[in-house]
């Protein structure tokens, strides 16, 4: 028997933790055709109170984090965040739970997260020189705060030293899925999948992706110069001529990029050019030359390579994958 335990904090994702539990509970159901049920789980709190999700539902525990003593894998719920200043304070509190995981870690237990709870890892100092993914809004944050972390963007899942690491929110049925694969096999894997309608070959965040940054920077400089990139998306890139716009110099501008996106200011513009393609290709029957077009490059080979290199597809396949579908009548 696998024993799991699952850790609350307050203000975490509920649905990281009952469609985490569900996925389980889907697993043994198939194993015990075959067999004995192969998970046992206990959900975990600080202090064995019930603990406040993000959503205002209460969830209640089994007990306290020291009953993961017990556990061959333990999982950190990840946690809802308005501003990324309030998720950095956030962050600053957690040293006990640091500790712990350092301990467990060190004692051969896998421990694994998903979402913003990969930064939980993350400011434990346990994914140090390991790779490691997470949200893809939290990206250039990530990087920039971890920079020893070797992060591996955009991916699904990673795993690397007992360290598990799942993308955004619903990552945690790559997880889940994965645990299913390495204790019961592929084909109970598979099985799994099919009951929860889970594609177990979406390796890749990217095309999920949205230009929008929900992670709430706040610098006011950098804001500007986001916006003026969006207005000037089709427009050869200038770094002097952006630097004008915002009034500050072409090294303030690439600093301040640096710090607060973690990339630089052409790195951005390509991500945005990549995210209008990307809307393009979802909601228009334009060819690839007048899209490319469109977003700022001349050459649609270019275009093409840049595209698959980002997001892990080519522009048709993203285009059969995502786009809507013309209905048609017959005569």
């Amino acid at each position: 028997m696998h024993d799991i335990a699952v850790l609350l904090t307050e203000e975490c994702f509920a649905g990281s933790v009952t469609g985490l539990l569900d996925a389980l509970v889907f697993a043994n159901r198939q194993a015990a055709r075959h067999g004995d049920a192969m998970f046992r789980w206990q959900v975990l709190s600080p202090d064995g109170a019930a603990v406040r999700s993000s959503s205002g539902v209460r969830l209640m525990a089994d007990g306290n984090f020291s009953q993961a003593e017990q556990a061959d894998t333990v999982i950190v719920a990840p946690v809802y965040f308005q501003r990324l200043a309030a998720f950095e304070a956030r962050l600053a509190c957690e040293r006990d739970l640091y500790r712990r995981l350092h301990r467990w870690h060190g004692a051969g237990k896998r421990v694994a997260s998903m979402c913003s709870g990969v930064a939980l890892l993350a400011e434990s100092g346990l994914l140090e020189q390991r790779a490691a993914t997470i949200s893809w809004w939290l990206i250039p944050w990530f990087r920039a705060r971890y920079p020893a972390v070797r992060l591996q963007p955009y991916a699904m899942l990673t795993e690397a030293d007992g360290l598990l690491c799942g993308g955004a929110t619903t990552a945690y049925l790559d997880l889940a899925l994965r645990l299913v694969e390495q204790q019961g096999g592929a084909e109970l894997a598979r099985a799994c999948a099919r009951i929860m309608l889970s594609d177990r070959n979406r390796d890749s965040q990217a095309p999920y992706a949205s230009q929008h940054d929900i992670a709430g920077h706040g610098d006011d400089l950098v804001l500007r110069c986001q916006q003026w990139l969006s207005d000037h998306l089709d427009t050869p890139y200038r770094l002097a001529q952006l630097a004008q716009a915002a009034r500050v110099s072409e090294r303030t501008v690439m600093r301040r990029f640096q710090r607060v996106l973690g990339q630089t200011p052409l790195g951005y513009l390509q991500h945005l050019r990549l995210n209008a393609a990307r809307e393009l290709l979802e909601t228009t029957a334009l060819g690839l030359d007048d899209i490319s077009a469109q977003v700022g490059y001349g050459d649609s080979g270019t275009f093409r390579r840049l595209f698959r290199r980002e997001l892990q597809c080519s522009p048709a396949e993203y285009r059969r994958r995502f786009g809507k579908q013309e209905q048609t009548e017959g005569p």
